[in-house]
């Protein structure tokens, strides 16, 4: 329905002539007893007060003076007056109506002839603008009063009929909505209580593996390094055989406790790649080269075949990427007693358009025991292998698939194994990696310093903070094997203690401790070396022109533990068990210059 008063309301919104009438009527009421005449250039002529006449000749010259004088947005002053019957008449242009002013004002005297006058004239104009501005604010608004009441009652019906329908289907579905809510809110308590059972359980589960493969960890590193100490001493065949057998089996269970310490981990959601540039060439190399007596032992082959078109520079985690290589070809060594193993590496397929990635394909074929059909998808489960007596008959905890798998997807990969028993079997696995310029020597990412040729030649006083007794004698021993002088000190207080009191060239700093921790006592030297004041009070400090060299030695394995190291202000990390190859190249590194 159509009110015809609204039709009406936008009528008078449209009305050209209403604001040239507000201004002459509120111009009159400010100065009575005059004629207003405003004339606009078509000729159009509106009127108030007195009715004055002008000769067309005169009237032409006023109009045509006010144009050549008009000023945007402003009335002008008056043009000089000229006189008119019983009276004056002034002319104003007057820009806001794009039109002339010609006002009469009884009276003998020219009141535009000076200057008070002509300034009363023109604020008169500027007030009777403002009034008419004013008068067309006040209509405007009762105007949209008015269109605001005739669209309320033109449309008060359907609002009310939209919000009854809506009241009823409100009513009619909030006793649906409130069965609803209930059963929602208690089926989301069940699952947030089942949720944060899984949760603690998982957090438990995760704490407990790192923390029991910590513990581990730190008998390891007495065992598998007395074990080498003891290799290197005289020993007879027999001792000798022992000796190599305790080497091994720690090497075994070692390879076995890192494989919990990963699941945990990526269980846990907490494993992170770090990409890198990598030499494909080397890591291949690199994995090949650790089972090159397994090989030799069993009389199989290994051989290693990489696509000569793919760049030899590629952007990658190459430690995990190493990690899922040698799982597939321990495996693979391990169930092929004749044949051989190869390893190929492919292109596998084009890149996404306009992308940069190559998509890769890893094969590992054996030709050993297979696998039955039945069991091909299971070998990827956590603590699986084919059956029984493969754990049997070749060990192993069966992680290595599982961890493998879990990697590659980490990595935006998948992975695949076909096998017939009794033929062998192929495992592979599709990643797609970036190439990676050939990396600056002052961005190259950080390597484990080679192998030390032989001990420092200099000697070298070391200091070493380690709170377990065992791994403090053994870490003693291999130091002093290298020809350097050592200090214990088994805290990071005690410390702190022998430095002020003795002068050490590098500090072999333990992670965790008690009392005062690696982390702390490292963050605690760092800031004596930058207080001129504190550091002349510490004998290892006082003198020195460079950091002190702070080694980090932790059972922690973890990238975040070398990394907290390296944040602290340590200069190098090892992780135990110790690498006494790796300790000795970091110390000869870490001491060059310092003889």
């Amino acid at each position: 329905m159509v009110d015809s008063g609204f039709d009406q309301i936008f009528a008078d919104l449209i009305d050209e002539l209403r604001p040239r009438e507000l201004f002459l009527r509120a111009l009159s009421d400010i100065v009575p007893g005059g004629g207003l005449l405003l004339l606009s250039p078509g000729g159009e002529r509106l009127r108030e007060g007195v009715v004055f006449e002008l000769d067309s000749e005169l009237e032409e010259e006023l109009a045509a003076a006010v144009a050549a004088v008009a000023v945007p947005r402003q009335p002008s002053g008056p043009l000089p007056a000229r006189r008119v019957a019983a009276g004056w008449l002034y002319a104003f242009a007057v820009p806001e109506f794009n039109a002339a002013l010609f006002w009469w004002l009884p009276g003998k005297d020219d009141l535009g002839r000076e200057p008070a006058g002509a300034a009363l004239l023109v604020h008169a104009l500027h007030y009777a603008l403002r009034a008419e501005e004013r008068e067309e604010e006040v209509a405007q608004e009762e105007q949209y009063r008015r269109q605001i009441e005739v669209l309320k009652r033109q449309h008060g019906e359907l609002i009310e009929d939209n919000y009854r329908q809506y009241r009823i289907n409100q009513e009619r579905e909030q006793g649906y909505a409130r069965n609803l809510e209930r059963e929602i809110a208690r089926q989301t308590a069940e699952l947030r209580e089942a949720n944060a059972r899984l949760e603690e359980i998982s957090r438990h589960k995760s704490e407990f593996l790192a923390n029991m493969s910590h513990e581990l960890r730190t008998p390891m590193n007495a065992i598998i390094g007395f074990a080498e100490l003891l290799a290197d001493t005289p020993l007879n065949g027999e001792q000798d055989e022992y000796c190599r057998t305790i080497r091994q089996a720690s090497a075994s269970l070692l390879a076995q406790i890192n494989d919990i310490l990963d699941l945990a981990k990526i269980e846990a959601g907490k494993l992170e790649l770090s990409p890198a540039p990598f030499n494909l060439d080397e890591l291949l190399a690199g994995v090949t080269a650790i089972f090159a007596l397994a090989v030799k032992a069993k009389g199989i082959d290994l051989s290693v075949h990489r696509d000569p078109d793919l760049p030899v520079q590629l952007l990658a985690d190459s430690h995990r990427l190493h990690q899922v290589l040698l799982n597939l070809l321990g495996n693979a060594v391990k169930f092929t007693e004749r044949g051989g193993v190869e390893l190929r590496v492919e292109r596998a397929g084009v890149g996404a358009a306009g992308g940069s990635l190559i998509p890769l394909r890893f094969v590992v074929r054996d030709s050993g025991i297979g696998i039955p059909a039945s069991r091909l998808q299971a070998v990827f489960e956590k603590f699986t292998q084919a059956d029984g007596s493969t754990t049997r008959r070749f060990g192993g905890t069966g992680l290595g698939l599982a961890i493998s798998k879990q990697l590659v997807e980490l990595m935006g990969g998948s992975i695949r194994v076909e096998s017939r028993e009794g033929l062998g079997s192929t495992f592979s696995f599709v990643i797609s990696l970036a190439p990676a310029a050939q990396v600056a020597p002052d961005k190259a990412p950080r390597q484990p310093v080679p192998a030390a040729t032989a001990p420092f030649p200099g000697g070298g006083r070391i200091l070493l903070v380690e709170d377990n007794p065992v791994n403090r004698r053994l870490a003693s021993l291999l130091i002093g094997k290298l020809g350097y002088a050592v200090v214990t000190a088994v805290d990071g207080v005690e410390g702190l203690k022998a430095m002020r009191e003795n002068r050490f060239d590098l500090v072999l700093m333990d992670v965790q401790m008690p009392r005062m921790d690696g982390i702390t006592a490292t963050h605690r030297i760092r800031a004596l070396e930058n207080d001129p004041a504190a550091r002349g009070q510490y004998v290892s400090l006082a003198d020195r022109c460079s950091p002190l060299p702070i080694v980090g030695l932790t059972a922690h394995a973890r990238k975040e533990d070398e990394e907290s190291c390296y944040a602290a202000g340590m200069s190098a990390f090892l992780s135990k068990p110790i690498d006494r190859n790796k300790m000795a190249a970091i110390l000869e590194r870490l001491l060059a210059g310092q003889g």
